[in-house]
């Protein structure tokens, strides 16, 4: 099943690429408890991505252990929208995409989409939930279903 939703982690998971890019590391170097936020052109926050563990992988590669990424209005009310969170993602910064074998939880106002073995497709702005999803909707969708 497909789960489209229009995210600009992009931005974020880069800042955490030139982080650390600009340590030399070794793959399997961890960083523990960090934060990397996001501001758009106006100085407004509009992403806050988190980790319990970044793990260097490559040039192009970092693992993340439990994962959550905030997204914000990107105006003076500074509202958070939408949170992601997973106990592993796997960014590749080649590709601009990641992947996690386990559970990715969406949860907005709106709606909360969760689901098993995910990836997400940063030139498509999809998400593809490959098994157990699970869609609560919290808006009224009217006669659709009846």
């Amino acid at each position: 099943m497909r789960c489209v939703i229009e995210f600009r982690i992009l931005a974020a998971l880069l800042l955490v690429g030139v982080a650390y890019a600009a340590i030399p590391l070794k793959p399997g170097t961890p960083v523990t408890d960090f934060r990397v936020p996001l501001f758009n052109e106006e100085g407004y926050r509009v992403w806050f991505l988190r980790g319990e563990k970044g793990i260097y992988e490559s040039e192009t590669q970092i693992k993340i252990e439990d994962m959550e990424v905030s997204q914000y209005t990107g105006n003076d009310a500074d509202r958070r929208i939408a949170v992601l969170t997973s106990p592993q993602a796997i960014f590749h910064f080649d590709s601009t995409s990641a992947y996690g074998p386990g559970t990715l939880h969406i949860q907005t106002d709106a709606f909360e989409v969760s689901g098993e073995d995910w990836v997400w497709t940063g030139k498509e702005k999809e998400i593809i939930f490959n098994r157990d999803v699970k869609v609560v909707l919290y808006e009224g969708i009217g006669d659709i279903l009846k």
